[in-house]
């Protein structure tokens, strides 16, 4: 990773440089001026100015070092005050809204759950976000000045530039202001992006995907989603909606999609196309001892699967091999170096994982220059919010600030 600031306007220099030196010492801290100047190739005068500030607006925190200094001195170190400020989470999907409060250092320091039961409307679900923000920063007791900002990380296709939830598929919701009535609530710094994009941040920085330069992150849940990491860049396409693989054909004379095609892999591996295919088969007499067809959850799945049921394996081993088409697929047109799998039917293991790189071995090029790792997340069901408030860290410690 370089922490060399680019060039460009002064102001705009200031806040890279002030990133560039903040993001040093989240790496290599606690450390002194003289190496921070010598890692950033910034002059030691720049290093003082700026290390000054943050020292002023309570970012860092000054420590005696070991050893001495050329002056015979101990050198003073420095570090990140990483509990003085705070970023706040938000994960928003369908089925639950998951906040977190977060420490400098991505330390997650309180959580708050809360359900969506109904198909809610546009309102009534940004009040729900709303409502998790403020029960976190109640428990915490924490004031608005002392969070950073708030990220979002949304399920469907989503505008990261004006922080707008374009689709929400599975909400049947549509143009969410996100961004801006957050804004307007609490006066604080919002970014937005897509939830699989975050989960593929978090990956990078706490997981999986970390000194990976190039990997893809593949969700499975309601429905089937991807994030692309580029030679160290989330790709999200001129339209926001790179990584749509659960949209990708798999058969061209399979069931109708949500989307409204035919054939698309979600239409065969999401969680709802597994319970389906299971109720289909419940219904015509397949031996099932794990409840209603009509009362059928993917926990009772993975609990059929882990106790040895048949027909709960040979479902999931279909569905891993649907996913190995779709995954080798991709990995023909990017060759990433490795593939994180997230959901939670990746808690049966190789069950599916098995069929699922069995296809892919058998579908790939032969004459890539190294094997393709495939490994599920151990990030658990955080990924995505750690991911939402990494949205924040990020633009702190990298991109010149937030706000």
């Amino acid at each position: 990773m370089s922490f060399i600031p680019q060039t460009g306007s002064f102001e705009g220099m200031k806040s890279l440089n002030k990133s560039a030196i903040l993001n040093v010492i989240r790496f290599q801290g606690p450390i002194s001026r003289a190496d921070i100047a010598k890692t950033t190739k910034l002059t030691p005068p720049t290093v003082g100015s700026i290390v000054s500030e943050l020292l002023q607006a309570n970012l860092l925190v000054e420590e005696a070092g070991e050893g001495k200094s050329q002056g015979g001195r101990k050198p003073i170190m420095l570090s990140v005050n990483s509990s003085a400020f705070y970023a706040i989470g938000v994960y928003a999907a369908a089925e639950v809204i998951h906040t977190v409060i977060a420490t400098l250092d991505g330390e997650i320091t309180y959580s708050f759950e809360q359900k969506v039961s109904v198909l809610p409307s546009k309102d009534a679900f940004l009040k729900m976000i709303v409502n998790g923000i403020k029960q976190v920063m109640k428990h915490r007791r924490i004031k608005r000045e002392s969070i950073i900002g708030i990220g979002v990380g949304m399920h469907g296709l989503v505008d990261p530039e004006k922080g707008i939830s374009i689709f929400a598929p599975h909400l049947h919701l549509e143009n969410i202001l996100i961004k801006s009535e957050i804004e307007a609530e609490f006066s604080i710094p919002v970014l937005v992006d897509n939830d699989v994009r975050t989960l593929a941040l978090a990956e990078s920085w706490y997981g999986q995907g970390a000194n990976n330069q190039n990997f893809i992150c593949v969700s499975v849940g309601l429905g089937i989603g991807s994030s692309i990491v580029l030679n160290g860049d989330i790709y999200n396409g001129p339209y926001h909606s790179a990584g749509e693989l659960g949209h990708t054909l798999v058969d061209v004379n399979g069931p109708r999609c949500s989307c409204g095609n035919y054939g698309c892999l979600e239409a065969f591996a999401s969680e709802g196309a597994i319970l389906n295919r299971l109720k289909k088969g419940i219904r015509l007499g397949r031996n099932w001892n794990y409840g209603d067809a009509d009362k059928l959850t993917i926990e009772s799945v993975i609990q059929a699967a882990q106790d040895k049921d048949p027909f709960a394996l040979e479902v999931l081993e279909e569905t891993g091999r649907y996913l190995g088409i779709a995954i080798a697929n991709i990995i023909n047109i990017l060759t990433p170096s490795k593939v994180i799998l997230e959901g939670r039917i990746f808690e049966i293991g190789d069950v599916i994982i098995e069929p699922l790189r069995q296809i892919v071995q058998r579908s790939t090029l032969r004459n890539l220059p190294g094997e393709v790792s495939i490994v599920t997340s151990d990030l658990g069901k955080k990924g995505m919010v750690m991911g939402a408030y990494t949205l924040i860290l990020r633009k702190m410690f990298i991109n010149g600030g937030v706000g």
